[in-house]
């Protein structure tokens, strides 16, 4: 008897909680404009002498269907 109580619970407890959370009615959710997107945000210089001048060029990508305007860049 007491299983059988305790499977009742546990069945209602799986099957009745998502649905109080709005597990289902999931709707998309469409943003517009820019989405600024990069592939890599670190980059880990090796070992270089005094004064020599490293480079190293980040992608910036916009995955959004708006313009993306990069402003006020600095160097960290």
């Amino acid at each position: 008897m007491k299983l059988k109580t305790l499977f009742s619970v546990f069945l209602l407890f799986f099957i009745l909680i998502p649905f109080s959370f709005g597990a289902g009615d999931k709707q998309a959710v469409a943003i517009s404009g820019p989405s600024v997107f990069f592939p890599s945000v670190k980059y880990e210089f090796a070992p270089v002498a005094e004064g020599i001048v490293v480079r190293h060029h980040f992608i910036v990508q916009n995955k959004g269907d708006g313009t993306l305007h990069i402003n006020k860049i600095r160097t960290g």
